[in-house]
């Protein structure tokens, strides 16, 4: 994997939501290190249009035993590599992390008519408690490019139909926000995706059924162990 995966940590200084149909995302400004400026962008909805409706997860009720090591981090991007022991040890992966169970995961679509009913305004709730707050930071995994950009803020294996050559292990995208009092967690990946994947994140041959994940290798069906007390996220 060419891409320069990690995780941002920031204050948020701004944000946006996206709700045409042309690749939309919500958008988050955040400040780094030395004040450096960040811009996050966060898939809401797919280009994908057979199933353009992401799969959704949040939780306040995150286990904080199982965050030790982020808190420590200055602000800044910190790149990881699982895989040559760079920063390891907080890396992201939905399906052998344990963070999570993806049979609670939702379809959401990412624009209606009406408040806090779809993907923009899920991820604005949070976001809004989050901006400028100086006892607030956000933490979100996914690629830099351009230097002070970040974007794959989602589930980046199990690719088949779009992106397969992003998929790889131990680099998910997520965004986490650490409150005074609490973490706020979201997970986020596509319909396309399977949850069945090799070690290169690559879907398993017989997981995909024209282009789509079938049997037990679907985020609703499929079999996980959690195990966060052994996180160290």
């Amino acid at each position: 994997m060419a891409s320069q995966y990690g995780v941002l940590k920031g204050m948020l200084t701004g944000t946006a939501a996206e709700r045409d149909l042309d690749n939309p995302h919500y958008i988050l400004k955040l400040k780094g290190e030395d004040n450096r400026k960040f811009t996050a962008q966060i898939n809401v909805r797919s280009t994908d249009t057979t199933k353009p409706d992401l799969l959704y997860y949040v939780t306040d009720k995150f286990d904080a035993r199982a965050i030790t090591i982020l808190p420590e981090l200055g602000l800044g991007f910190h790149d990881i590599d699982y895989h040559n022991e760079i920063n390891g040890e907080i890396a992201v992966d939905f399906i052998r992390s344990g963070l999570f169970n993806p049979n609670e995961m939702s379809i959401v679509p990412h624009d209606r008519i009406g408040s806090d009913n779809d993907l923009n305004d899920f991820i604005d709730k949070n976001m809004q408690l989050a901006l400028n707050n100086p006892d607030a930071v956000v933490y979100v995994y996914g690629t830099l490019y351009n230097r002070n950009g970040i974007h794959n803020v989602h589930m980046n294996q199990g690719n088949s139909r779009i992106a397969a050559g992003e998929n790889g292990t131990f680099h998910d995208g997520c965004v986490l926000i650490q409150f005074k009092d609490r973490w706020v967690v979201y997970f986020l990946a596509f319909q396309t995706q399977s949850w069945c994947t090799d070690d290169n994140g690559k879907p398993d041959p017989d997981s995909l059924d024209n282009g789509f994940p079938t049997g037990e290798c679907r985020f609703d069906t499929v079999k996980t162990t959690l195990q966060p007390e052994n996180v160290q996220v």
